[in-house]
């Protein structure tokens, strides 16, 4: 068991991390999915008791980790925040401050379902919006799971909080998903739900699990 495992996916060298990242060492960037800010926010607004703290906890993990990978891009592949209303002032007052900490970080949001209700972004933010496909070298970057292209090596994606089930004594754990050249990452964001995946045969899964992330199933390897 690991803290992070290396993978070669059709030529590109990454790194699954068990916080539920990813990083790609030649580029230097960090790939997160689904961190749904304010979410807790949202869900006080309608009435719904549920603890604070969320976005700050998830930066503080995202943090970890762009000094972990030295990374200089950050890159969020979608439903950065949840809705509106999760633009709460603990939240945005929580963002200043990860922005003010890293001022040479190369932020890039690839929009996702939840970023359309949201709306415009302060301006003052150091935030890149780009539309799904977005590209860096042979990667491509959605949201949504969609078809690989054929001019590209791998694509990554979110949306699906990805989950294997562990067995009746373990429940399930959040994973990242690999098929046909598209890796699915798991939620970063710390109130988010999951949705267990079911594998087929030719599929890639690495279960995320305490502080270890490692490879499921009876056909599953680190390299493919």
């Amino acid at each position: 068991m690991a803290h992070e495992i290396d993978v070669e996916l059709n030529g590109i060298e990454l790194r699954l991390h068990c916080d539920g990242a990813v990083s790609w060492p030649e580029q230097q960037t960090l790939f997160v999915a689904d961190t749904h800010f304010g979410k807790e926010a949202t869900f006080r607004r309608h009435g719904i008791p549920v603890p604070i703290g969320g976005t700050r906890g998830t930066l503080a993990t995202i943090e970890k980790l762009i000094h972990s990978t030295e990374a200089k891009r950050l890159v969020i592949l979608g439903d950065m925040f949840h809705a509106r209303s999760s633009l709460s002032r603990d939240v945005v007052s929580s963002l200043e401050v990860f922005f003010s900490s890293h001022p040479s970080l190369q932020i890039t949001l690839v929009r996702g379902n939840h970023d359309a209700h949201v709306g415009q972004l302060p301006p003052s933010w150091p935030v890149q919006i780009v539309d799904p496909y977005y590209r860096l070298g042979d990667v491509v970057m959605t949201h949504h799971p969609q078809p690989v292209p054929t001019d590209a090596r791998v694509l990554l994606c979110g949306h699906l909080h990805p989950a294997v089930a562990m067995g009746a004594s373990f429940g399930k754990l959040p994973c990242f998903h690999y098929r046909g050249g598209m890796m699915v990452l798991p939620a970063i964001g710390r109130f988010t739900g999951t949705h267990v995946v079911q594998l087929e045969r030719d599929d890639r899964a690495w279960a995320i699990g305490e502080n270890e992330v490692f490879p499921v199933g009876a056909r599953l390897r680190s390299n493919v």
